[in-house]
């Protein structure tokens, strides 16, 4: 029964800390965010998570594109392209319960003679899950960046997409 209960909370502590993406750098194809520069104010941004949600993804592209705008010092980005990827989903139970039957032999032998044993042996497994599919989303943008004015209505103002979005990770993290 203590394995039971071990194996339960197990599942439901793992299944707690995978359940919103980390905002941090990619490192080498995993979860995270990544750019690349095209030229001097055009980048192409990618944020890949693994969420129930796609829009996570989309949201931290945008904040990721924000933070970029004001690092390589422009005010506002404009975004060009826009493309969003569900690479695979995995869809789980949100519940299941296991039982095993087994016979385990043992076998002690002396210097004249072997004894065999035949003992049962019952297993109960038991899983939830709170996430049914989980997919793997990869959100890519390509933004124009620029200075003082913004240009249209399309633009974005990078402090105000940090400070709104920033919220949001701070939110998710608890």
């Amino acid at each position: 029964m203590k394995t039971l209960i071990t194996f339960i909370l197990m599942t439901l502590l793992v299944t707690a800390c995978t359940s919103k993406p980390d905002y941090r750098p990619a490192n080498k194809g995993s979860v995270g965010y990544s750019e690349q520069k095209i030229t001097n104010d055009r980048f192409r941004v990618q944020f890949k998570s693994v969420s129930t949600s796609v829009a996570d993804a989309a949201d931290y592209a945008l904040l990721r594109s924000a933070e970029l705008t004001q690092d390589q010092g422009f005010d506002w980005f404009v975004i060009t392209s826009k493309e969003t990827f569900v690479e695979s989903e995995k869809v789980e139970p949100a519940s299941a319960i296991g039982l095993s039957h087994q016979q385990r032999v043992e076998r002690r032998c002396g210097l004249l003679t072997c004894e065999t044993h035949h003992r049962p042996m019952n297993e109960v497994g038991v899983s939830f899950s709170n996430a049914s599919s989980r997919k793997e989303v990869h959100s890519i943008l390509e933004i124009r960046m620029g200075k003082g004015v913004m240009t249209n209505e399309s633009s974005y103002n990078a402090a105000d997409v940090i400070e709104n979005l920033s919220k949001k990770l701070t939110t998710n993290a608890k």
